[in-house]
C-alpha cells in the first residue's frame, strides 16, 4: 500500500504556491464544514483554553485552525521533495543567538517543542544551521502512517530517536553536542507524566526533558514555529534559554517546578498564534487523580508567564 503514499506524493508535487494555498483554504474549509473532523474536540479546548472570547470569536478561531491544517497537509505533501535550498527559501530563523549561545557551552542543548506552525519544516530548517540534530520521536501507529512520515522528514537530516527506551541514545547525543529535539505538548497517560497547568487545566505532560536536562547539564532552548500572515511563508524563532531552577530540597518537586516552567512558556507561544496549534489533539484525555494530584505550585506559574 505504501505505492499509494507516493502516488499522493507525486501528484501534488507540481502544484505552483499560489494553488497549493488556495487548495490547502478548501481543504481546511472541507475538514471544518463537511467532516467535521474532530469538531466536537477542537471546539471544548478551544472553550476551556480561551473563555474570555465570545461565541463569534470563538468561532472564527475555530475556522482558522482548520484552515491551517488544511494548509499544513499541502505543505507537507511537498516536503518528500524539498531541496535544503527550499527550506531555507520558505523558512526564516529568528533568534539564532539564543541557540548559538547556549550551544557554545558544550553540554548539548535541548530543543523544546510543541506541535505549531509547520513543526517539521521548522525541525528541517534548525538542522540546516550547521548543528548535528537529533529528534525525540513518538513511533505513528500503522507501518503505512509511519512509511508516510518518514517519505516527509527524509531530506531533513535529523536522527530519529524512538521514545521508548531512549535514555542512553539521548545521552549520547547530547554528550556530542548535538541538538536533541523534545515536544512537551502530548497527552502523556498518569505513569508516564506529572500534571502541570496548561491553558488553566491540569494536563498529564512528560517529566523526561527535565529529568535529562538536569542529569545532563543540557541548555533548554525553545523554538516557536509559526506560519507567516502571508500564508506562504514561515519562521522558527529560537527564544532565549530556560536555565534550570531548584528552589526545592526534593528532587520530585525540582522536576515538576522545571515542567510546569517548559509548559508556560509552549503556553505563551501557542497564544501568539493560536489557530496554529495541534486543537485537535485530545490534550487533557488523562485526568488526575484528586488523592494524588501533584500540580505545580503557583508561584512556578506566575514566575513562567
Amino acid at each position: 500500500m505504501t505505492f499509494l503514499v507516493d502516488i499522493v506524493l507525486w501528484i501534488f508535487r507540481p502544484v505552483p504556491l499560489r494553488a497549493r494555498v488556495w487548495l490547502g483554504c478548501v481543504v481546511g474549509w472541507f475538514l471544518h464544514s463537511v467532516l467535521r473532523l474532530r469538531r466536537k474536540v477542537v471546539t471544548e479546548q478551544i472553550g476551556w483554553a480561551f473563555p474570555e472570547l465570545d461565541d463569534g470569536e470563538r468561532a472564527g478561531l475555530i475556522r482558522r485552525v482548520y484552515r491551517h491544517f488544511g494548509l499544513l497537509g499541502l505543505e507537507y505533501l511537498r516536503m518528500a521533495f524539498m531541496s535544503s535550498e527550499d527550506v531555507i527559501a520558505t523558512c526564516q530563523v529568528k533568534g539564532r543567538e539564543n541557540l548559538d549561545k547556549a550551544h557554545a557551552k558544550g553540554r548539548g542543548v535541548f530543543i523544546l517543542g510543541a506541535h505549531d506552525g509547520a513543526w517539521e519544516l521548522g525541525a528541517s530548517r534548525g538542522a540546516l544551521l550547521g548543528y548535528d540534530t537529533s529528534a525525540v520521536l513518538k513511533e505513528i501507529k500503522g507501518s503505512l502512517g509511519q512509511y508516510a512520515v518518514d517519505r516527509l522528514r527524509q531530506t531533513n537530516a535529523i536522527e530519529a530517536i524512538p521514545r521508548r527506551n531512549s535514555v542512553r541514545q539521548i545521552l549520547r547525543a547530547l554528550k556530542s553536542g548535538r541538538l536533541v529535539g523534545f515536544v512537551l505538548d502530548q497527552n502523556m497517560t498518569s505513569d508516564e507524566g506529572v500534571f502541570v497547568d496548561f491553558f488553566g487545566k491540569p494536563a498529564c505532560t512528560m517529566a523526561g526533558l527535565a529529568v535529562l536536562s538536569q542529569r545532563a547539564g543540557a541548555a533548554v532552548v525553545p523554538a516557536h514555529n509559526y506560519r507567516n500572515e502571508d500564508l506562504r511563508a514561515h519562521t522558527v524563532e529560537f527564544l532565549p534559554e530556560v536555565e534550570w531552577e531548584e528552589p526545592y530540597e526534593d528532587k520530585e518537586q525540582n522536576i515538576l517546578h522545571n515542567t510546569q516552567r517548559y509548559t508556560t512558556i509552549l503556553e505563551n507561544m501557542i497564544r501568539r498564534h493560536p489557530e496554529q496549534w495541534n486543537w485537535l489533539h485530545k490534550r487533557w484525555k488523562t485526568k488526575p487523580d484528586p488523592s494524588t494530584g501533584n500540580l505545580a505550585d503557583e508561584a512556578t506559574k506566575e514566575q513562567s508567564a
